[in-house]
C-alpha cells in the first residue's frame, strides 16, 4: 500500500464509522422521543372523563400549545436554513483542506483533487440551498416571530 492510499482511506474509514455511530444514536433519540410522546398522549387521554372535555381542552389556547409541542420534529425554517449553512461552511473548509493537501502528499494529488472538487461543489450547493430556502421562506411568510422562538 502506498502512502497516498493510506492518506485517503483513513479519513474515509473514520467518516464512515462516525456516520454509523451518529445514525445509531439519532435513531435511539427519536425512538425515545416517540415513546415519551406516546406516554404523554396516553396520560392526557386518561385524564379526561369524556370526549367533550377533551375537545374543549384541545380548542383552548393551552391545549393548542400542548398539541403543537407533541409533534415529532419541530424544526423551524430558521433551524433548517442554519443547518444547511453550517454544512456548507464545513464542506467548503474541508474541500480547501483537501485541495491544500493535494500539493503536499506525493502520489495522492489526483485523489485529493477529486475529493476537494466534490466537497467544494457540495459546499456551494448547500450554501445555495440555504440562501434559496431563506429567500423562499421569507417571501412565503414562513419566517415569523412565532417560529423564531421555537426550538
Amino acid at each position: 500500500m502506498h502512502i497516498g492510499e493510506e492518506v485517503i482511506l483513513l479519513p474515509i474509514l473514520f467518516t464512515l464509522i462516525g456516520f454509523v455511530i451518529w445514525t445509531i444514536f439519532s435513531t435511539i433519540r427519536r425512538y425515545k422521543i416517540a415513546n415519551l410522546q406516546a406516554g404523554m398522549q396516553t396520560k392526557l387521554l386518561e385524564k379526561f372523563g369524556s370526549g367533550q372535555e377533551l375537545l374543549s381542552y384541545v380548542q383552548s389556547d393551552a391545549g393548542k400549545n400542548f398539541l403543537e409541542s407533541l409533534t415529532m420534529e419541530q424544526r423551524t425554517p430558521y433551524g433548517r436554513i442554519l443547518g444547511a449553512a453550517q454544512v456548507s461552511v464545513i464542506l467548503v473548509l474541508l474541500s480547501f483542506a483537501f485541495l491544500f493537501l493535494r500539493g503536499r502528499v506525493a502520489g495522492a494529488e489526483e485523489g485529493f483533487l477529486v475529493f476537494g472538487t466534490i466537497t467544494l461543489c457540495l459546499g456551494f450547493g448547500f450554501g445555495l440551498s440555504a440562501a434559496l430556502s431563506y429567500y423562499l421562506s421569507k417571501s412565503l411568510g414562513l419566517l415569523t416571530e412565532r417560529t423564531a422562538h421555537r426550538p
